[in-house]
């Protein structure tokens, strides 16, 4: 049996160490996904703030951190896949600081930039590909056009 094999743009990474993703860069469905990652993220966070700031009990508070981070990582396994969350960030909150950003946002923006940089050579490799193509099948006199 013939086989067709074409480059899908896939790509696998290791995360941290930990567990390995795979996506296409360059996709830009998977960039709304992010995005929509994202605004579930924020939405959680706003919820969180507001319940914060009506009560002064500490215990409380502690107990919105711990029901946030929950809701946060299943968010986070929804996309990444059940247990990401605790390969990848193990008795870390999501909401750590690092390096001037939590550690989720981290994440997600080491991926965007992965992203950045995939469209950039994509786009950058097209048009000699396109130009390729088009010279190889112009003048070709047994094409049937698509209809």
């Amino acid at each position: 049996m013939k086989e067709l094999n074409f480059e899908t743009g896939l790509v696998e990474m290791a995360v941290n160490g930990g567990r390995t993703v795979r996506f296409n860069p360059a996709d830009v469905g998977f960039m709304d996904t992010l995005f929509t990652l994202l605004g579930k993220i924020e939405a959680i966070e706003t919820e969180v703030e507001k319940k914060r700031a009506k009560t002064d009990d500490l215990a409380k508070r502690f107990d919105y951190a711990r029901s946030s981070d929950k809701r946060m990582r299943e968010a986070v396994d929804s996309v990444f896949g059940e247990g990401f969350c605790e390969e990848v960030f193990p008795g870390i909150r999501l909401t750590a600081l690092a390096d001037g950003l939590t550690v989720l946002e981290n994440f997600i923006f080491a991926i965007m930039d992965e992203m950045d940089e995939s469209v950039r050579d994509n786009l950058a490799k097209r048009n000699d590909r396109i130009a390729k193509y088009t010279a190889k099948y112009r003048g070709r006199k047994n094409v049937v056009p698509l209809e």
